[in-house]
This record gives C-alpha cells, structure tokens and sequence, in this order.
C-alpha cells in the first residue's frame, strides 16, 4: 500500500511545538487539558481512554507526533470488534488531530489552508437498519424478569424512566422536583428544566409527557419503596437503600445485577442506551413527526436529524408506499 505523505509547518500562534518529534504523550495531555473545559467529565474520560491506548500502542520511539498518522490509527481502530467502539476511538482520534490542527502543532497542508492529518481517515456509518431496539416482546420478558428482584419498584421505576428516552446518567441524576406527577384529568411530565451534566451542547433542557402506564409505576416507588433523602443538595428520584443518592458507580453495579438477572430469567442482553433507540421506534410507529421526536430526546437543532436517522435507520419503502399519494389532485382531471 502506497505510504501517504504530509506537508507539515509549523510556523503560527503557538510556539510550543515546532517538530514532528516532539512527544506524544505530552501533547495527549495539553488537549485533554484544554478539552476540559468543553466536554463533561463521562466523555473526556472516553476521549483520554482511547488517545492513552493509542499512544502506548505505539513502538516506543514511534510515540511522536509523527506517529499520529492514517495508517496507524486505522490500524489501531482495526483491532476493535465493535462498531460503536471503532466509532468512538476515531471521534477521540479525529478530534485530538483537529486541535492540533487550531493550534498550528501538527497538520498537513500549507499555513494557509491547514487540513488534519487524520483528514482521510473515515469514521464508521451506522447502519442503515437504525441502532437495535427492543421489541414489545422483550421489554415484557425484562419486566418480568425484575419483578421479584429486590428493590422491585425502585427497578421498574428505573426502567419506566430509561423507556420514556432518558438516558442513563439523566436517570440517574434526575431531581425530584423534575417529575410532575399528574392531578385529575392531567397528564404528568417530567420537566427538564436545567442541563443534567451529560453531554454539552445537546438539548438536554425539555419537557418529556409521562405515559400513563408509568405514572402508577413512580407513584408506588415513591409512595412504598422509596426511603427518606440522607444527603445534601439537590434530591435525586432514584436512591439507594440508605437513601443516599446514586454515585456512578453503584448505579452501575445496579445495571450489572438487573443484566445478570434479566440474562438468567429472559435470556435477553440488557443494556440501559438501548430504551433509548426503543422510545425513539415506538413514538416513530405512533405517528409522533420528526420534529416532536427530537425535541422529547433532547437532540440538538444541528445533530437532530443525523440522530434520528441512526436511531430508526432509514424508513423502508415498503412504508412509504404507504403513504397518501400527492399528485392525484393534479393529473385526475387531465
């Protein structure tokens, strides 16, 4: 395979690198630096992951900035399995060359129209099938298979909640205060009113109708099962059994236990993000516009679209042939 080449300056604002050689690592740790300030904590984990095991990847005199280049990210990103995992490994890459890029330390091109090294590296597609949802018939086997488990309200409440398109972390940090439980001839809602720490730059600020169903759900977790708050600050919904509010990572020992038992009693993998794609099918089949979904799912204006077309995949045709035809008003009296 023909090596590809790049023409690197590095004359500009930042003097701090002028060499290819210049460590890796040190300029790894100058972008996850800077990139604190503008991604949450969950994500500039998931970025210094991958950009560390990238680095250390590297023979040891390869770790330069000149190791950053097509052939060996695309060969680190090979070894995943996953798709969604190749998927965030190049996001981490791609973002951590274009800040080179924006700083003048390392890019191809000339001074005057810069482009990143990684610029013909191609970040995977998702399907065209949408991401993997649950049936009906599934979601019906997970409750089921928690229903006796310990804490049996508190889980189905959990799952109540993930199916109206929360997130995990959402769930997890959702106040109180945010949900709206319904008086006579009203519906609840949960009421997002402030951005729950996720991810920046999304939607996360919205108003999300609570269905029926879920309403007696919460409304006995929090009537029976729900012990008194011990803590300080904002009061979540979900607590613990000492009533303290979840930390990350009993939240997840709590999904670990719910996919042991929902693997045992249903033989189904159960994983949080995947209620997520679920909501986003079931309102699609309800007739609910593109527009309404993305609002629910708190995308943003400028990504709702690209979501939604991962989520539900591409309509098939045999659907859309469906669909009222528009031109008889105009061809049937020809």
């Amino acid at each position: 395979m023909r090596h590809r080449t790049f023409t690197t300056q590095y004359r500009g604002r930042d003097a701090r690198v002028r060499r290819p050689d210049f460590p890796l690592p040190q300029a790894i740790e100058w972008y996850l630096a800077d990139k604190a300030e503008e991604v949450v904590d969950t994500t500039l984990r998931t970025y210094r992951c991958w950009l560390r095991r990238f680095c250390d990847q590297l023979p040891e005199g390869e770790r330069i900035l000149a190791g950053l280049n097509a052939e060996s990210v695309e060969s680190f990103v090979r070894q995943a399995k996953k798709p969604n995992t190749r998927m965030n490994m190049t996001i981490a890459l791609k973002s951590f060359a274009r800040y080179l890029v924006d700083k003048r330390l390392w890019f191809a091109g000339s001074s005057d129209a810069p482009l990143s090294v990684l610029e013909e590296v191609k970040q995977p597609q998702p399907t065209p099938f949408g991401v993997p949802t649950y049936t009906d018939a599934e979601v019906r086997g997970i409750l089921r298979a928690i229903d006796c488990e310990p804490q049996r309200l508190r889980n189905l409440a959990v799952i109540a909640v993930l199916l109206h398109g929360f997130r995990a972390k959402e769930a997890r940090l959702m106040p109180l205060r945010c949900v709206i439980l319904p008086t006579y001839r009203e519906r609840g809602h949960f009421s997002i009113v402030e951005e729950l720490r996720t991810k920046k730059g999304t939607r996360g600020v919205r108003d999300v109708p609570i269905d029926s169903e879920a309403t007696e759900v919460l409304r006995q977790y929090m009537r029976l099962e729900r012990p008194d708050y011990v803590g300080t600050g904002e009061e979540p919904l979900f607590l613990t059994i000492s009533g303290h509010p979840f930390t990350t990572n009993g939240w997840n020992a709590m999904a670990q236990r719910l996919r042991r038992r929902v693997r045992a009693e249903a033989g189904i993998d159960f994983k949080q993000h995947r209620f997520r794609s679920t909501r986003t099918r079931l309102l699609h089949e309800e007739g609910w516009p593109d527009s309404a979904i993305i609002e629910v799912q708190g995308w943003s204006d400028g990504s709702g679209h690209r979501m939604l077309r991962r989520y539900r995949g591409r309509i098939p045709t045999s659907q859309l042939k469906r669909y009222p035809e528009t031109l008889r008003r105009f061809f049937k009296a020809v």
